[in-house]
């Protein structure tokens, strides 16, 4: 038996650089910059793009041209392209923006919804069905992103029953996808596997993606762990920017899984994904020189299979010339 076996014949790749990276820099990337970014990406072959967050401006004065990004940028009838709504509010704006889709933000945590968003989550569980109905009058897709679905930074790690009840609630008020979202990043293989396959246990035939942060290092083992149940669809950010929760006592957890190594496991595995691996090494290239970031990702420190075999190649000619 091969492990291609219980694979996805394709997975989408969503790019989340353009609202959960930029959203976590302290500085304002200017509105023409990340036009110019999203545009770049949009020609990648990414399936979907996040390209900002419907946030009151003040929550999240990083995005504050949100709805300017979306009058500007040039759209692709091959790409979805999906902002994040924390309510209703924002909702409306997307609606203005004519987005094709967004992501619902929930999260499974009491304490971290009362702190991230002023309310409870009963408050936010009984808006999704207004979110989902002026979305779908308008012919918007809803996703119901699920923040700290398996650990909490004042909660500890997730009761999966409490996890699996929010996707029973956002399932309810009609949404056409669930994301779970590590956020402190401490999901395990083992922990992936469990959660998913209860969540397809109770709703066979759901449309689930997983939104992945890296701080324990096993963001691509967890993907391929979600991959093995029969999950398609992975958030990733160019050069792995973003996703970082700030946690008790200061200290703030690693990045996105970059879109760059995630693409590059997909195609040296032989996954249908539909993107141009050097398309997106080049925009991880760009986005990486144009901040100032460095190698951010396995890809951009050269850790590709041409990159060490051309350095063995060379490092081998130079012994023998010598």
């Amino acid at each position: 038996m091969s492990l291609l076996d219980d694979l996805p014949e394709k997975v989408h790749v969503v790019e989340m650089l353009p609202r959960d990276g930029f959203q976590r820099l302290d500085e304002f990337v200017e509105t023409e910059k990340k036009v110019e970014i999203i545009d770049s990406l949009s020609a990648t072959g990414v399936d979907e793009i996040e390209i900002s967050s419907f946030t009151h401006p003040k929550a999240v004065p990083t995005l504050r041209d949100a709805d300017e990004v979306a009058q500007r940028i040039e759209r692709h009838d091959d790409v979805t392209y999906r902002a994040l709504v924390p309510n209703i509010v924002g909702m409306e704006r997307a609606v203005e923006a004519e987005v094709d889709k967004v992501n619902a933000l929930v999260t499974v945590s009491q304490s971290y919804t009362e702190k991230n968003q002023n309310r409870t989550r009963e408050e936010v569980l009984a808006e999704m069905d207004d979110i989902v109905e002026l979305a779908h009058d308008h012919g918007i897709e809803v996703e119901a992103g699920m923040g700290t679905s398996f650990y909490c930074p004042y909660e500890g790690q997730i009761d999966p029953a409490e996890t699996l009840a929010v996707v029973d609630s956002v399932v309810e008020s009609g949404v056409d996808e669930v994301t779970l979202a590590t956020t402190m990043g401490l999901a395990n293989p083992v922990e992936i596997t469990e959660r998913f396959s209860a969540a397809f246990e109770a709703h066979p035939g759901l449309d689930m993606g997983l939104h992945l942060h890296d701080t324990n290092g096993m963001s691509l083992a967890n993907t391929l762990a979600a991959m093995a149940v029969g999950v398609d669809r992975f958030d990733a950010s160019v050069c792995g920017l973003g996703g970082g929760v700030v946690l008790p006592g200061g200290m703030s957890g690693v990045g996105n899984t970059p879109t760059e190594d995630l693409v590059q496991m997909l195609t040296r595995m032989g996954v249908d994904h539909g993107v141009d691996f050097g398309k997106i090494e080049a925009a991880a290239h760009d986005v990486s020189d144009e901040l100032g970031l460095g190698a951010t990702s396995h890809v951009l420190m050269g850790g590709t299979v041409e990159r060490v075999l051309e350095t063995v190649a060379a490092d081998k000619r130079g012994g023998e010339n010598a």
